[in-house]
């Protein structure tokens, strides 16, 4: 009765035009036919700014290879130059006393090597088996993957010298920091597991999760069967540069992938996410809590998104550029390159090679000495006013092709890398 009486009161009320309306939204067809006109219009829309998103999306990863090309390039071009022409077994035989000269030199040597980090801890295993310490083969790590020249290049192509400056800063502090650490912290039973399990050698099974490149696996697998003895230097210096193209060669192979995964990843999230949530995450808006601990949560945060990534080498060097367009502090850029040491498919490695008890003192030692080189880096660098003002992230894809250095650049180097990298290939890689 109440609905019959609500009924013939609304019908009542309506003058021709709303009974007009009230007739076509009454009708099932009509009401069909208007709500799939609604959703065609949201998916146009929803299209629209995929589309949209996808274009800017494309944009940023040209734009950011043809940034970083050229110094990717050269860098590892220098760096197996060097590698070809320098023995390193000299070097190695020098790292067995914790002192200033020996870590001088495994600095060194880490500096001259390959920028990949597995290659970086493959190598830093076979020199614990010839005798190094644990500071110095960690002081190795450090500086292979922090202190080349390939990372020192990108990092001024996409972020500027300042970067520059605090990743210098940042890898040296990082060394002597963890050298301090291990050398009065690192246990010795830990030591002594560490030691059995490098006699036992790594598992297959620690080497599938520490890596995703099957290439790369190979290669840690035969340098362990062969305790990683180092190729004869050729005397001639035709046969130094073939022998240097087979570095590069091996290089791309083993670090191509990451690098190509951090630009992408990179790029979607410089378009996709929004700056709110960038805001959130790094505090910064933030008016209440003291600068020094929002750097401080900001160092914390960049070190927890290297360790669950899976982007190592170069390769995080454009996801630390999106961490700052997206407004991390100086400091958690700083952080999170170092970081690519702590990795999980990294800790994996580390277990493979060590056992659990020393990967997990080595991961502690080497979270608190990248958070205290971090902050240090970024309090020394604020004081000095060094730190470069944040700008948004539009501003990284602007002018992708203008006519300047790096268009010259990559006009000398993309011919030149491509005919290096097949000539390495024809030499069958570096052989071990």
């Amino acid at each position: 009765m109440q609905a019959h009486f609500r009924y013939a009161y609304i019908n009542a009320s309506l003058n021709p035009y709303h009974e007009y309306c009230y007739a076509m939204l009454t009708n099932t067809r009509t009401l069909t036919a208007l709500l799939q006109i609604n959703f065609i219009i949201l998916l146009l829309n929803f299209e629209s700014k995929t589309m949209n998103e996808l274009k800017q999306i494309g944009i940023a990863l040209l734009s950011m290879i043809w940034d970083i090309y050229w110094g990717l390039a050269f860098g590892f071009m220098l760096s197996s130059v060097i590698r070809a022409f320098i023995p390193t077994s000299a070097i190695s035989s020098r790292l067995g006393k914790d002192n200033a000269k020996s870590l001088s030199l495994a600095s060194f040597f880490g500096a001259i090597s390959s920028s990949c980090s597995y290659a970086a801890a493959s190598m830093a295993r076979t020199l614990l088996i010839k005798g190094a310490t644990w500071s110095n083969a960690v002081a190795f790590m450090v500086a292979s993957t922090n202190l080349v020249f390939e990372i020192f290049i990108v990092i001024v192509s996409i972020l500027g010298w300042s970067f520059f400056g605090g990743e210098v800063a940042g890898g040296i502090l990082f060394i002597l920091i963890s050298a301090f650490l291990i050398a009065r912290f690192f246990p010795a039973k830990v030591k002594e597991e560490a030691k059995s399990n490098l006699q036992d050698g790594p598992t297959q099974q620690g080497l599938q999760a520490g890596h995703m490149h099957d290439f790369t696996e190979a290669r840690m697998q035969d340098m362990h069967e062969s305790d990683i003895k180092e190729p004869e230097i050729p005397k001639g210096f035709r046969s130094k540069l073939l022998l240097a193209s087979s570095h590069f060669y091996m290089d791309v192979l083993m670090v191509g992938k990451d690098i190509l995964i951090g630009v992408v990843v990179a790029s979607v999230m410089m378009v996709v996410m929004p700056k709110s949530l960038w805001n959130t995450l790094f505090l910064t808006d933030n008016h209440t809590l003291p600068h020094i601990l929002v750097v401080i949560l900001n160092i914390v945060v960049g070190v927890f998104v290297a360790i669950i990534s899976f982007v190592c080498s170069v390769g995080n060097i454009v996801m630390g550029a999106a961490l700052w367009h997206g407004g991390i502090s100086f400091g958690g850029v700083i952080a999170y390159i170092l970081a690519d040491l702590v990795t999980i498919p990294m800790l994996a490695v580390y277990r493979s090679y060590y056992g659990n008890r020393p990967m997990l003192l080595l991961l502690l030692v080497l979270s608190v000495s990248i958070m205290l080189s971090a902050l240090a880096v970024d309090l020394g660098f604020s004081l000095l006013h060094m730190i470069p003002q944040q700008h948004t992230a539009s501003d990284m894809h602007q002018k992708v092709f203008a006519w300047n250095y790096k268009t010259v650049l990559n006009i000398v180097f993309m011919p030149l890398s491509i005919a290096y990298f097949f000539i390495g290939k024809k030499q069958g890689g570096m052989k071990m």
